[in-house]
């Protein structure tokens, strides 16, 4: 597989991309930075930032929204973290791992410091993209399914290939950025619901820059980390097969099967948000009138996004239970609706305790059946099969910029907030991605705008 893998990494050139896999890239571009500004008012950012300035480092690359700077590792680490604390960056079921989050820091951070051109880097984050995918649909389900976080394990392999890219690293050079990607491999499921769900993605994009910064000087490893009985594969998952992944390899691109999120919570959640909201509308529901909801949901649901009784707002985005009351009580699940507030909201805890979950197997990631029982024993039932943002529904591009605006417009004013929009719809055109960060500075709130701004 790494073969192949190698292969499509040297022969992958912009020209040779079609217009709509550069088109999706460039919204999925916009969607990242989005979902990273958002992010930075977090605590769990703010922690970040603080530890890691204390820390040192060159002024390489920028603290997105900040006029600060720090080492291009940190900035990666830092802007990764950010970018998937509100678990409302995108995601690719079949790889069953959130891409961008491990790609942009690093290429992003890599490329400010190089002076890179837009469409330089994103010819490297396509190159990430179908690595990291590609790799982590080779370890199969049952890689996540035994208690592994593909986005963190699966995503060093995406910042290493992009930064070799970006880089310039020939083959051999890759190989071995990819290899002292796959050894650092690490992250553990059992975080879902803390602060460290989000470090996993910011760790594998400074984790896999570092790998292709080091094997640009000559560092060696192994150059197929992922064969034989040693092998990422076999000690990683007891499904791994490689032929899987290699499908469509160079004509196929696995960054059209994204999920760009309505919902700012686990993708798991989504069909029963999206099929409790359609239930709501259509007939006229409110909270008085459902006397029980039962949801019907796939194995990767229950088993990853069905905490009964969250106690934050970042365990509710992974609790179907806190999901659907909120869907049914407000018609919506926006980053505001995962406040501590919200959560503690005597409504929804009363919802809450109206929502069953069953489990269905023959379900899958995409599916939910809901089941709305009324105070006046009428029952209405809905089945999911595709909810808004999957690619089968995907959201439209002004959907995806007004989820930036909305993200945005509590740091940034209206006039810089067209002016990235505008921008980025032409990022391939961007002479240096250093004018990015730029673009986006303002005052940023809470705890990471607070020590940024010391």
């Amino acid at each position: 597989m790494m073969k192949e893998l190698l292969d499509f990494y040297e022969r992958l050139e912009f020209d040779d991309i079609p217009s709509e896999v550069i088109a999706q890239a460039r919204r999925c571009f916009l969607d990242w930075v989005g979902v990273t500004l958002g992010g930075m008012a977090h605590p769990a950012t703010g922690l970040m930032i603080e530890t890691l300035l204390d820390l040192g480092g060159a002024e390489q690359a920028s603290i997105l929204g900040t006029a600060a700077k720090t080492s291009m590792h940190h900035a990666a680490l830092i802007n990764g973290t950010a970018s998937h604390v509100l678990d409302y960056d995108d995601t690719h079921l079949g790889a069953l791992l959130h891409p961008s989050v491990t790609i942009i820091p690093a290429v992003l951070a890599l490329g400010e410091s190089r002076h890179a051109s837009g469409r330089d880097v994103l010819l490297a984050y396509l190159t990430g993209f179908e690595i990291e995918t590609r790799i982590s649909i080779a370890m199969g389900a049952m890689h996540y399914d035994i208690g592994w976080h593909a986005t963190a394990t699966m995503g060093r392999f995406g910042a290493a290939a992009a930064s070799a890219k970006l880089l310039g690293l020939d083959r051999k050079q890759t190989a071995n950025a990819l290899g002292l990607a796959g050894t650092q491999a690490s992250g553990l499921r059992k975080v879902f619901g803390t602060m460290t769900k989000s470090f996993h993605p910011g760790k594998a994009a400074a984790d896999g820059l570092l790998s292709a910064l080091l094997a640009a000087k000559g560092f060696t490893s192994s150059e197929d980390i992922l064969i034989g009985d040693k092998g990422l594969g076999a000690l990683l998952s007891p499904d791994y097969y490689p032929t899987r992944a290699l499908a469509g390899l160079g004509s196929v691109y696995n960054i059209m099967g994204i999920s760009i999120k309505p919902f700012a919570s686990c993708l798991y959640t989504h069909p029963v948000i999206d099929g409790m909201i359609y239930l709501r509308d259509r007939y006229g529901l409110t909270p008085e009138r459902v006397k029980r909801i039962l949801c019907r949901v796939s194995k990767f649901c229950a088993d990853a996004a069905c905490q009964k009784n969250p106690q934050t707002g970042l365990a509710g985005k992974f609790s179907t239970y806190y999901c659907a009351a909120l869907a049914l009580a407000d018609g919506r699940a926006g980053e505001s609706d995962f406040a501590q507030e919200r959560l503690d909201d005597p409504l929804l805890r009363d919802l809450m305790e109206r929502v069953e979950v069953q489990t269905k197997l023959s379900l899958n990631e995409s599916q939910a059946e809901i089941l709305v029982e009324l105070a006046d024993r009428q029952r209405i039932e809905h089945k999911v099969a595709f909810p808004l943002g999957h690619p089968e529904k995907p959201l439209a591009d002004p959907d995806v910029e007004e989820k930036f605006r909305d993200l945005v417009s509590g740091f940034l004013n209206r006039k810089q907030i067209e002016a990235a929009l505008k921008k980025m719809a032409k990022l391939d055109r961007m002479n240096d991605i250093a004018e990015l960060p730029v673009l986006v500075t303002g005052m940023l709130p809470g705890a990471a705008g607070a020590v940024a701004r010391k």
